[in-house]
């Protein structure tokens, strides 16, 4: 190759610790996707440790109608769901406020259900100081 044999070897030191960063480089991103897909909850873990339900929430909204709803909520860590259950008035609280400024079709179809959920979602992540909710599902709505 080269003319000298200093050079061949730097040469070749050089190739080999190439080959060997991009040889680590792509173990550990692998070995990284590894430990993000072993965080993700399974559904017992989700059952058991994540979800506080609300239980049967009734109020008045807009135009002499009533509403019964019922939500589980998802959080972050056991540490959330502890402090969830703690703050169990101010998540009926707050249900209660987003609710009684709707009218009976805001709430009638898909995207009706989507947004309470996202708005429910927001105004508990505003007080919660410990963790966040990740999902509010909706698992009674009665409109009347």
């Amino acid at each position: 190759m080269f003319k000298s044999r200093g050079m061949n070897i730097l040469f070749i030191f050089m190739v080999l610790v190439i080959i060997g960063t991009v040889a680590t480089f792509f173990i550990m991103s692998n070995t990284g996707h590894s430990e993000e897909a072993g965080k993700d909850p399974d559904i017992d873990e989700i059952v058991k440790n994540l979800t506080v339900a609300t239980g049967e929430i009734t109020t008045n909204i807009k135009g002499d109608h009533f509403i019964k709803l019922d939500f589980n909520i998802q959080v972050s860590s056991k540490e959330t769901k502890e402090e969830l259950e703690k703050r169990s008035f101010q998540v009926k609280n707050a249900v209660i406020y987003t609710v009684s400024g709707m009218t009976p079709d805001d709430l009638q179809d898909q995207q009706g259900i989507s947004n309470l959920e996202n708005m429910v979602k927001k105004r508990i992540n505003g007080f919660l100081k410990n963790g966040t909710v990740t999902h509010v599902y909706t698992t009674e709505k009665i409109v009347q």
